[in-house]
């Protein structure tokens, strides 16, 4: 499916990842943690074509190292990106309409109904506040609609920045029972995540990652048990 290797990304004299080796299989959920600064964003914007970049990535059998961001939107790599930049002058339904261009044309060029049924269905809430300009919206409201909008563009994998940035416990509850619902219907997921208890408790597989390299990869449950993880970034449950 999506096959990183040897990854060098950098932001002009700066390497931010230094050989990165990352696979997401078909079917499953595929967490990366470390701390702030690691690396973990700059693999996702690696993979969507926003940094200059060296090394392979590879997705369902062509090297799209040197594709734009477009093509790769195009190909199925839908990115839902830190801080869920929801147009806010737009409505939630113009939002999502945006998420269609790629396929669509600018709205309305070709029926998206189903599509639309589907992130309603999805999540309710934003059928209910449709209309509703986007800025409007809470928190958890806004990360469902950036989600939304990546659901509307088709995706083959799906790369979610810390969508529980900023929620309320209930709401990042919520919101990773509905990742797994969609991952349950088949959608591969690479997913950066600050919240690492709960991201792992969702996950196949897990990628630690520090300063630029993989420091420690394993099943998502073995890393849950590591002594190094819980040390660094799960700490002893009381």
């Amino acid at each position: 499916m999506l096959k990183i290797k040897n990854l060098h990304a950098y932001y002009g004299p700066i390497e931010a990842l230094k050989g990165i080796d990352v696979e997401v299989n078909d079917k499953s959920i595929v967490c990366l943690i470390g701390s702030n600064g690691a690396g973990k964003t700059s693999l996702l914007k690696s993979i969507s074509g926003m940094t200059h970049r060296t090394g392979l990535i590879e997705f369902n059998g062509e090297n799209i190292i040197d594709a734009k961001p477009a093509h790769i939107a195009k190909s199925g790599i839908l990115h839902v990106p830190e801080g869920r930049h929801v147009f806010p002058g737009l409505t939630v339904e113009e939002n999502l309409e945006v998420g269609c261009i790629n396929w669509c044309g600018f709205f309305g060029k070709r029926d998206n109904k189903e599509l639309f049924d589907y992130v309603y269905s999805m999540f309710p809430r934003l059928a209910e506040r449709k209309d509703q300009l986007s800025w409007s919206l809470s928190g958890g409201e806004q990360q469902m609609l950036a989600i939304g909008r990546a659901l509307m563009g088709k995706p083959k994998v799906l790369l979610l920045d810390e969508p529980s940035m900023g929620l309320a416990p209930m709401v990042i509850e919520e919101l990773f029972e509905k990742i797994v619902e969609i991952n349950n219907e088949g959608m591969p997921i690479l997913m950066v995540e600050q919240n690492a208890r709960m991201a792992l408790s969702i996950s196949d597989y897990a990628y630690v990652i520090n300063q630029g390299k993989i420091e420690i990869e394993g099943t998502a449950k073995e890393l849950m048990y590591d002594e190094k993880v819980i040390n660094a970034y799960l700490g002893k449950k009381k």
